[in-house]
Order: structure tokens, then sequence, then C-alpha cells
């Protein structure tokens, strides 16, 4: 037997809300599939691009991060603390952050990641 409220109310876990909560799921668990069969689902109950696209970035965000702060510890423990190099940031490419000042003449650091 199920238990009794008070009042039965109006559930607040729509099959589009469940649907959105399992697109995210999907996302963060890797699995394409799950995501195709979801991401139909919500076309066929209406629910807007838009509304799928903030779903999916929702939990992009959440699954980020771990990636964030593993990405930041990495960087605070494997920067040169005598200050050679761009820290890594420019990922190839010079930046601002990069010894050069993002002028593109180089650190001339070789394994900083800027490339120069």
């Amino acid at each position: 037997m199920r238990p009794v409220l008070e009042a039965e109310t109006t559930p607040v876990i729509t099959e589009a809300v469940a649907e959105l909560i399992a697109l995210g799921a999907a996302l963060a668990a890797n699995n394409p599939e799950a995501f195709e069969q979801h991401n139909e689902r919500l076309q066929e109950l209406g629910v807007s691009r838009a509304e799928r696209i903030r779903a999916a970035n929702l939990a992009i965000q959440v699954k980020m991060a771990p990636h964030r702060e593993i990405m930041a510890l990495a960087e605070a423990c494997l920067s040169d603390p005598a200050g050679g190099g761009c820290g890594g940031d420019c990922a190839g490419e010079c930046g601002a952050d990069c010894e050069c000042g993002g002028e593109g003449e180089g650190c001339g650091t070789e394994g900083c990641g800027c490339g120069h």
C-alpha cells in the first residue's frame, strides 16, 4: 500500500522533467545511446531545444567540476616556481600568460607549452 499524503498534489517530477534528468545522466555517464534516446523522447514530449540545451549544459558543468579541480592542481604542482615558461595555460599558443606577453616572440623556455 502506498503512503497517503495529506493532500494529493501535482507531481513535481513530470515525465518531461524525468527525461531532462535522464538526458543529463546520460551525458554524465558518457552514454551516447541513452543521450539520443532521451533527447528523442524529449522532442516527442515537446520540450524545446533551448530547455534540452539548458539541461545538457547543467550536466556538463557538474561533470566538468572534478576536471577543473584536477587541472588546477596539476598546474599548481607542475608550474615552474622560478617563473620560467608560461605556466602551461597557453596550450601551444602564446598568450598574455606567456613571458612574451602574447607578442609571439616566445618565452624561450623549452617545454613550457607555448611552442615558441
